[in-house]
């Protein structure tokens, strides 16, 4: 998990790994109770995730210059060393994100889950994302937690690497987030709904293409 103030941030990143695998950003504000219950598991969340994905939190910096920065405020994840966060990084990249894809921020928790593009110059590709709007799929049931759909996310994330890795087809350019996800939501429901009908509630489940045109 990274810390990501910043999109030319996770490029970076994302140039220098070689694998195909899924990134995920993550839109957490720290403005509330919920929110930083979400942030004291950042740690959890980097150490689970690191073999299978990256995680980024947008609008968050592990940089300690950061303290000197009006814009930046530190926020207390326990991590060794102090991470901080910018309203105006996050709302920034957040504009930069919707002009960029067919996209709009839900204002809450939300999760956009996407591949990285190794080898290429664009080194993130978003003709596939989904965008998960966590606060409402608590609220109606499609899941318990965020805790728990993360840990469902990497679980599915694993089992996809493991595959792939296994048959070593580099002609393979996409990994099915589609896929992915509706077996992430499906592990961890609350309710017995099919996945087709939860996927249909445009406000919790947002993608490229709609998964059953």
């Amino acid at each position: 998990m990274f810390a990501a103030s910043t999109y030319e941030e996770i490029e970076l990143i994302e140039r220098q790994v070689k694998n195909r695998e899924i990134v995920v950003f993550l839109f957490v504000k720290p403005t509330n109770q919920e929110a930083l219950n979400i942030i004291n598991e950042f740690e959890y969340i980097h150490y689970n995730s690191e073999k299978y994905c990256s995680v980024y939190a947008v609008g968050y910096s592990n940089d300690f210059e950061k303290k000197n920065d009006m814009s930046y405020r530190k926020v207390d994840a326990t991590f060794g060393s102090n991470w901080y966060f910018s309203m105006e990084a996050f709302t920034d990249f957040k504009n930069r994100l919707e002009e960029r894809i067919n996209w709009n921020y839900s204002g809450e928790v939300e999760i956009l889950i996407l591949q990285n593009n190794p080898g290429s110059c664009n080194s993130l590709d978003f003709r596939n994302y989904v965008a998960i709007d966590v606060n409402k799929g608590i609220r109606e049931g499609y899941m318990d937690s965020f805790q728990g759909f993360m840990e469902s996310l990497v679980r599915s994330a694993k089992f996809s690497a493991t595959a792939k890795e296994a048959i070593d087809d580099m002609a393979i350019n996409r990994i099915s987030i589609k896929k992915i996800i509706t077996d992430t939501i499906d592990d961890c429901k609350r309710i017995p709904l099919p996945i087709k009908s939860i996927v249909k509630d445009r406000l919790f489940y947002r993608c490229a293409n709609s998964i059953f045109d």
